[in-house]
């Protein structure tokens, strides 16, 4: 893939604004996530975590390809709560998970 960038003195530059909204969103997204995941008696999918976000209202997502253009932000925090709850989840006979510890917005922090 190639991509080229035009660049000059007097082009546009990206609204300050827009770019904390962004932040925001993709922290609260990575929070629902971590929600989500630590109240769960066993560990969702990233199938089931997308498709409970889905269904919610979640403001300030952006026009036009909505949560969808938020798949990224989504997998990557629950990547990060996977791998950390490795240490938190216990194994049962049946492979059910059972949780021995909570998350918290700290855990998405320190494994990034």
């Amino acid at each position: 893939m190639t991509c080229i960038l035009v660049c000059f003195p007097g082009a546009p530059r990206p609204c300050e604004e827009a770019i904390r909204k962004e932040l925001a969103l993709d922290a609260a997204l990575g929070r629902r996530v971590a929600e989500l995941c630590s109240s769960a008696q066993e560990p969702p999918s990233l199938n089931t975590v997308f498709w409970t976000l889905a269904s919610e209202d979640i403001p300030d997502l952006p026009p036009g390809g909505g949560l969808y253009c938020k798949a990224t932000v989504i997998a990557e925090a629950y990547s990060q709560l996977h791998q950390a709850s490795g240490r938190r989840w216990q194994k049962g006979p049946h492979g059910a998970g059972k949780p021995t510890g909570t998350l918290s917005d700290s855990s998405l922090d320190s494994e990034a």
